[in-house]
């Protein structure tokens, strides 16, 4: 009876030490490259961008957190013609354009089983993003600020460094819709996909 108390006792202890190894807080900062898509006020790559992000487990293969990033876009846009939007003025000039965006998700993360180095997973982040839209016409400069929802599906892997220390590598792709508008620029939403590389740690 004493032999099978210890056993148990064994199992018990080995079950939460296992329990804890699985459910753990996951705190991420990554560098992010995104590249605008649709009909956009920019086109040129954001290489000035990043993301910090927190994830609790929930369970082995479920996460839920949230994140905030940004991302700085700028482009300067040879001679043009431009008008209102009443077409009853106009001006030729070129500009320098930029938009920033603040990205802020609720997020949820679904990770594969891949032995014990990589950690695929799937997310969605739900939330809302501010952006800031300027453009500089010689002296004048016209500028909008505005909120929309955001939607942010995406792919990655956490792949630790060693067996033994479980932060690592954070890597990860995705797709942002937003509904941000500003009539001025012709927005109606704003797009772009986008890869990030980081690192995570874990307590």
């Amino acid at each position: 009876m004493k032999k099978l108390f210890t056993l148990f006792g064994i199992l018990i202890i080995s079950a939460t030490a296992t329990q804890a190894q699985l459910l753990h807080n996951l705190y991420g900062v990554s560098w992010e490259v995104s590249f605008p898509v649709g009909k956009t006020f920019i086109s040129n790559a954001s290489f000035l961008g990043g993301k910090f992000e927190y994830r609790h487990f929930i369970k082995r293969n479920i996460s839920l957190g949230g994140s905030i990033g940004w991302n700085n876009y700028q482009q300067y846009v040879s001679r043009e013609t431009y008008e209102n939007a009443d077409q009853t003025q106009a001006i030729t000039t070129d500009n320098q354009r930029y938009i920033f965006n603040l990205p802020m998700t609720i997020d949820g993360f679904y990770y594969f089983e891949h032995g014990k180095k990589i950690r695929p997973f799937v997310g969605l982040g739900l939330g809302a993003q501010y952006s800031s839209q300027e453009a500089f016409f010689n002296i004048f400069v016209v500028e909008d600020q505005n909120w929309g929802f955001l939607m942010r599906p995406q792919i990655g892997a956490y792949i630790p460094f060693s067996e033994f220390n479980h932060n690592g590598f954070l890597l990860s792709a995705g797709y942002n819709f937003a509904t941000n508008k500003n009539e001025s620029f012709r927005i109606d939403n704003l797009q772009s996909f986008w890869v990030t590389i980081g690192i995570g740690f874990t307590n």
